[in-house]
C-alpha cells in the first residue's frame, strides 16, 4: 500500500455530485462526478501554497479558501463547471497553516494558525468571520509546538464551532458560541505527555477524542471520550499496539464508533458498540495493500442516520471508496 500525504478533500452533495480537489505542488486539480455521468477534471488554481479547505454552502456551491503564493487568502466558489475567485486579504499574510472553513449564519468563517514567535515556536489561532460584506477578527488563543506542528480540529455543531488544538504536548479544547460570537474559556483535556496527531468527533451524548501518545520509544493510539454537556471523562482505551500508527481517525457508521489508523503500509481500525466503553479486535484492512490510499477531509450536505464522518481513509482512483470501517 502506497499512503500520499497530499491534501484531498471531497464535497458530496445530495449523493447526485461530488467535488475531489486535490494539491499537485502548487496546483488544486477538481474531479467533478455527477449522476448524469458527468466526469470532469480541470485545474481549479495554479497559485496555491497547499493549503485549502472547502464547505458546501446553503445554495449547494463549493466554496473553497486556499492561500496563494504570494501570501493572499483567496475564495473560490464552485457551481458545478462554473467558477467565480474572490481576494479575501488585502496584501500579504503571513504564511498560515490549518487553514479551515465553515458556515456562519449565512457567511463563513475562517479559522488558521500563524507563528508570532519562530524561536519559541508559538502560533496565534485565529477566527475571521465574514457576514453582511463584513469582516471580525477574533484572536482565539496561541498554539505552542512541542517537537512539530500538529494538526488543530474544527467542528461546525449547530450553534457551535468547536475547536481542538496542542498547547506543546496538552490537548485544549474551546468552544465558539454563534448567537453571542464569543469563545468560551480553554478547557485542558489531557495531560503533558508527548504526543502527536488528534482527531475528534461530537454526537450529542459524548466528546469523542484521539491521539497518538510516545511509549517506550514508540507510539500508541490513545482514546478518551467525555460525557457532554458537562465534559466530564469517563472512558479511556488503549487503541493501538506499540509501534509507529500514524493519523488516528474517528467515525460513526450505522451507530459504530471507528478508529482508524495507517501503520507500516496497512491501514488498521477497531470499532465500539458502546460508546467508546468496549471494543472489538484489531482489523487489518489487507485487501487494499495493494491500493494508494490517502486521507481526505469529507463533508456531505445530507444527514445519514447513526453516521458521522469528518474524514476518511480511502481510494481516490480508479473510485472513492472509503477504507477502514464498513
Amino acid at each position: 500500500m502506497a499512503f500520499y500525504n497530499n491534501r484531498v478533500s471531497i464535497a458530496h452533495i445530495d449523493e447526485k455530485e461530488i467535488y475531489l480537489v486535490k494539491e499537485s505542488k502548487n496546483k488544486l486539480i477538481l474531479n467533478y462526478y455527477s449522476l448524469d455521468g458527468d466526469i470532469v477534471e480541470s485545474e481549479l488554481v495554479d497559485d496555491s501554497l497547499g493549503e485549502f479547505d472547502m464547505i458546501i454552502h446553503d445554495d449547494d456551491s463549493i466554496y473553497l479558501v486556499y492561500q496563494d503564493i504570494e501570501y493572499q487568502l483567496k475564495l473560490l466558489v464552485l457551481q458545478k463547471k462554473e467558477k467565480t475567485l474572490h481576494k479575501l486579504s488585502i496584501g500579504a499574510l503571513a504564511r498560515l497553516f490549518e487553514l479551515n472553513i465553515i458556515k456562519h449564519d449565512g457567511g463563513i468563517s475562517i479559522l488558521y494558525l500563524y507563528p508570532i514567535d519562530n524561536s519559541k515556536q508559538i502560533f496565534q489561532i485565529e477566527h475571521n468571520i465574514l457576514k453582511d460584506d463584513k469582516w471580525q477578527t477574533i484572536k482565539v488563543d496561541e498554539a505552542r509546538v512541542s517537537q512539530v506542528l500538529n494538526p488543530i480540529r474544527v467542528i461546525d455543531y449547530g450553534k457551535n464551532i468547536l475547536l481542538a488544538y496542542y498547547y506543546e504536548n496538552q490537548i485544549c479544547l474551546k468552544i465558539f458560541d454563534k448567537d453571542e460570537e464569543e469563545w468560551k474559556e480553554s478547557i485542558v483535556l489531557t495531560d503533558n505527555k508527548e504526543k502527536l496527531y488528534l482527531d475528534i468527533l461530537y454526537d450529542d451524548e459524548y466528546f469523542h477524542l484521539v491521539y497518538s501518545e510516545a511509549t517506550d520509544g514508540n507510539y500508541t493510539i490513545n482514546y478518551i471520550n467525555y460525557r457532554c454537556p458537562l465534559l466530564i471523562k469517563e472512558n479511556s482505551y488503549l487503541i493501538s499496539r506499540k509501534s509507529n500508527p500514524s493519523n488516528p481517525t474517528i467515525v460513526v457508521r450505522d451507530g459504530l464508533l471507528w478508529i482508524i489508523w495507517n501503520e507500516s503500509s496497512r491501514i488498521y481500525s477497531r470499532y465500539s458498540k458502546d460508546s467508546g466503553k468496549t471494543w472489538s479486535d484489531i482489523k487489518s484492512w489487507d485487501k487494499f495493500i495493494e491500493d494508494n490510499i490517502v486521507r481526505y477531509k469529507y463533508t456531505s450536505n445530507k444527514y445519514m442516520e447513526g453516521t458521522i464522518i469528518h474524514n476518511s481513509f480511502g481510494t481516490i482512483y480508479p473510485e472513492i471508496r472509503f477504507v477502514g470501517f464498513e
